[in-house]
C-alpha cells in the first residue's frame, strides 16, 4: 500500500467497501513484487548469482524448502527484476571506451503450467521474446531450434524451474535432460521442497529456506491485509491467532485469512469476528495441499473438485452418491463413470482422501467418501472470480 492508499483510508474514501478489498492482495496463491520479511535469503540468492553481474554464469543452484515457506514468491520476484538488467547493456564512453559486460538472461518456469518438454521450451520462449508463441502447429524439436537461435544471438540463460518433483510436475533430472538439449549456454535453477539428498540431481550449490518464524509471519500478513482487507476489517490480535495456528506457513495463513474474509462477507459483516477466523482456520486442512497445485489442473479437473467442494454433507456421504450428484450438474459434461474415475485419480494425485464409512448393519464391503485436501471455499472462490473475469 502506497502512502496515497493510506492518506485516502484516513479520509474515509474506502468507506463502504468489503471486507476483501483487494482480492489479490491476500490470495495465497498471488505473490506480491517485494517479498516480506525475506531479505537474507533474497541475498543468499544474490550471493550465487553474483558472476552473473560480471558477465558470466553463474553455478547451478537448487532452492529448496517446505511448502509456505515463500520460495516461489522470493524467486519468481528475484527472476523478473534481474530480467530487467539482463541482455546487452549501454556502453559507458570512457577514454578506455570501456564496455560493461552482458548480464546473463534470467527465465522462470514453473513447472506446475510446463510438466511436458514441449510447455517447457514453450514457456522459456514465451518469457524471452515479445512475439506470441504459438501453442498449436509447432513441434517440440521446433521450440528447441528456435530457443537455440535465440541463444545464439542473444546472452547466456539462467532458467528457474519451480515446483519440481511434485506428483504432476517432472524429477529434476528430467529437467536438467530437457534444458541441456538446447545447448550449453544456461545453468538451471531448481525450486522444490524435498531436501538435496532426496532428488537425484547434484547441483552445484544449494539454498534452504526455513518456515516463516512469527514475527516475520506477523509482518506479512500485516502487510498483505493492509491493502486486501478493508480498514480495521482484521485486528492484530487476530492476525498472531492466525499466525500462531499456521506455525511458519505463509500460505495456510493467507489461505485462512481469506477464508475469514469470505465468511464474514457472506454474513454481511463489516469486519472479521471470532468465529470467521475460526470458520477461517477450520477451512484449511492440515496437511493441506497448495492451491496452486489444484489451480494448475486442467479446467475439467477443477471443474470436477469445485462441483465436489459445493456438494452437502448428504451428498458427499459416499463416493458413489458424490459421483451421481456431480455428473448431474450443468456444468459438468461427462458421464457419471468418467467422473468416478477421475475423482479416483485426484484422490491417488494426493488431492482428496478417500475414506472409509463405517456402516451400522456391517454387511459388505464399506463404501467410501472424498474428503478434500485444500482449502475448499478459497478454491472456489478463485475458481467464481476468474470466471467471472474470464
Amino acid at each position: 500500500m502506497n502512502i496515497d492508499d493510506r492518506i485516502e483510508r484516513r479520509l474515509g474514501y474506502d468507506t463502504g467497501l468489503s471486507v476483501l478489498a483487494d482480492f489479490e492482495a491476500v490470495s495465497p496463491v498471488a505473490h506480491t513484487e517485494s517479498p516480506v520479511g525475506r531479505g537474507p535469503a533474497i541475498e543468499r540468492l544474490l550471493d550465487v548469482f553474483e558472476p552473473a553481474f560480471s558477465g558470466s554464469l553463474p553455478p547451478s543452484v537448487y532452492v529448496y524448502g517446505p511448502k509456505g515457506s515463500g520460495k516461489s514468491a522470493v524467486v519468481s520476484a528475484l527472476f523478473d527484476r534481474l530480467a530487467t538488467h539482463s541482455g546487452p547493456r549501454q556502453a559507458i564512453q570512457t577514454t578506455t571506451r570501456a564496455v560493461e559486460p552482458t548480464i546473463p538472461g534470467f527465465v522462470y518456469v514453473d513447472a506446475r503450467r510446463a510438466s511436458t518438454q514441449f510447455r517447457l521450451y514453450h514457456a522459456m520462449l514465451a518469457a524471452m521474446s515479445d512475439e506470441p508463441v504459438p501453442d498449436h502447429g509447432i513441434g517440440t524439436e521446433e521450440l528447441a531450434e528456435s530457443l537455440r537461435d535465440a541463444m545464439r544471438t542473444g546472452p547466456d540463460l539462467v532458467v528457474a524451474v519451480d515446483h519440481t518433483d511434485e506428483v504432476e510436475t517432472p524429477p529434476a533430472t528430467t529437467l536438467i535432460d530437457w534444458l541441456e538439449a538446447v545447448g550449453e549456454r544456461l545453468v538451471p535453477a531448481c525450486i522444490g521442497r524435498d531436501p538435496p539428498d532426496a532428488i537425484d540431481w547434484e547441483p552445484e550449490t544449494t539454498v534452504e529456506f526455513g518456515k516463516y518464524r512469527r514475527h516475520v509471519l506477523v509482518e506479512l500478513l500485516t502487510s498483505r491485509c493492509s491493502t486486501g482487507l478493508g480498514r480495521d476489517a482484521l485486528s492484530h490480535d487476530q492476525i498472531r491467532d492466525i499466525v500462531e495456528w499456521a506455525a511458519g506457513d505463509a500460505h495456510d495463513a493467507l489461505a485462512a485469512v481469506m477464508g475469514a474474509a469470505v465468511s464474514a462477507e457472506r454474513a454481511g459483516a463489516s469486519t472479521v469476528r471470532s468465529a470467521d477466523v475460526d470458520a477461517g482456520i477450520e477451512g484449511v486442512p492440515r496437511p493441506c495441499v497448495a492451491l496452486g497445485r489444484v489451480l494448475a489442473l486442467p479446467e475439467s479437473r477443477q471443474r470436477l473438485l469445485y462441483e465436489l467442494a459445493g456438494l452437502s454433507q448428504e451428498e458427499r456421504s459416499t463416493v458413489g452418491v458424490a459421483t451421481e450428484a456431480i455428473a448431474a450438474r450443468p456444468g459438468v459434461d461427462l458421464s457419471a463413470s468418467t467422473v468416478r474415475r477421475v475423482l479416483y485419480e485426484l484422490a491417488d494425485a494426493g488431492l482428496l482422501e478417500r475414506v472409509t464409512v463405517h456402516r451400522s448393519d456391517g454387511k459388505g464391503r464399506p463404501p467410501s467418501r472424498l474428503v478434500p485436501l485444500f482449502p475448499t471455499v478459497v478454491f472456489r472462490e478463485l475458481f467464481d472470480r476468474r470466471t467471472r473475469t474470464g
